[in-house]
């Protein structure tokens, strides 16, 4: 019986370590010539990054069983599995890209049909609901919270002098200064308006706008902002 427990100790340990954390380097060139500003992020983890002037990258932290996006046209995505890939050079083409790792070995390809952008998978209307994901937050470079809705659901508004404080009700016109939703993140309701002060946007998972708010009562009388972090979701479903 102890045998049988240390072999699965030992599987265990070996599982950990063939998931550990690492760093990716990467390199996104056109034509030879190096894509400065180009945003990259992981497709199930809170890592982004811009090239800089030489194309280069840096993701930490990055696990083995993620995927790496690259937003490379205004047209497409580039995705690649990481695996043990830990510096890479990616050649951007007129329909697709490459991707080189070690000595010149091309490990990936793909064309722009198969990764084509489309809003509607990231950024879903369902009834009176606004749904915003991840990748559609890391894609448009937003810096916080407040930036995804006024991006993404339409009439929500600045309300006051803080960018914080939103005014997401449907179709309500008033003198009155309106009043901010409601925010629930990982299922717990708070009573504050500056949720961009303690919420880092990397850690977003899904933003939920319901301009209903029916089912929490007064508090979501003025709509309820559903927030799923990285930390309280199943990253592997995402």
């Amino acid at each position: 019986m102890k045998r049988i427990i240390g072999l699965m100790g030992l599987l265990a340990m070996l599982m950990c370590q063939g998931l550990q954390a690492q760093e990716l380097t990467g390199t996104i060139l056109k034509d030879g010539k190096p894509q400065k500003n180009v945003r990259v992020w992981l497709k199930h983890n809170k890592g982004s990054a811009k090239t800089d002037r030489e194309g280069i990258f840096v993701l930490k932290d990055v696990l083995p069983s993620d995927t790496l996006v690259m937003g490379i046209s205004t047209k497409y995505d580039a995705q690649l599995a990481i695996g043990d890939h830990s510096n890479i050079v990616v050649h951007l083409e007129d329909d697709g890209f490459t991707v080189e790792a070690g000595l010149g070995e091309v490990t990936a390809t793909a064309s722009a049909p198969s990764t084509l952008r489309n809003e509607y998978t990231s950024v879903i209307t369902l009834k009176k609901m606004r749904i915003i994901n991840h990748d559609a937050i890391m894609r448009e470079n937003i810096k916080d919270v407040s930036s995804a809705i006024r991006r993404f659901v339409p009439g929500a508004m600045q309300v006051g002098g803080s960018s914080s404080v939103l005014s997401i009700i449907r179709g309500r016109n008033s003198m009155r200064l309106p009043e901010p939703p409601l925010y629930v993140i990982d299922g717990v309701p708070y009573d504050v308006s500056q949720v961009d002060d303690f919420l880092p946007i990397e850690d977003v998972a899904e933003i939920t706008v319901d301009r209903d708010g029916m089912g929490y009562g007064a508090r979501g009388a003025n709509g309820v902002v559903i927030i799923r972090t990285m930390r309280g979701s199943d990253k592997r479903k995402y």
